[in-house]
């Protein structure tokens, strides 16, 4: 099951989090894969979002704007997103689904 889309622009994703635990890359690491966060697979993005919402948790300054990134994927009303959501939703655990809105809770008290 692959973690990132086949596509070309996102190789340093491929590079900094294929095939690495969830739990291994960097707060620095996460943050340069920012931008190809909503280009993982739905599989990936379960896979790694526990990953993204640590690594704001840790070092929000280093992360800069990785939870931005994360309320601009779970988030909005396209089509695409909301049905990317609607998939994520089936592969995550009633304690997962806490732990997500507990962090977006978390962000919005902590930054508006």
């Amino acid at each position: 099951m692959a973690a990132v889309e086949d596509t070309y622009c996102v190789e340093h994703l491929h590079e900094l989090l294929g095939g690495r635990r969830w739990t291994e890359p960097t707060v620095h690491e996460y943050w340069m894969c920012e931008d190809g966060f909503s280009l993982l697979t739905v599989s990936g993005l379960h896979y790694y979002l526990p990953g993204y919402l640590c690594a704001e948790l840790d070092d929000p300054e280093t992360a800069d704007v990785i939870a931005e990134c994360v309320c601009f994927t779970v988030g909005g009303k396209s089509e695409f997103r909301r049905n990317r959501m609607r998939d994520l939703g089936k592969m995550m655990t009633q304690a997962q689904t806490l732990a997500l809105k507990d962090w977006l809770d978390y962000y919005v008290d902590a930054y508006g």
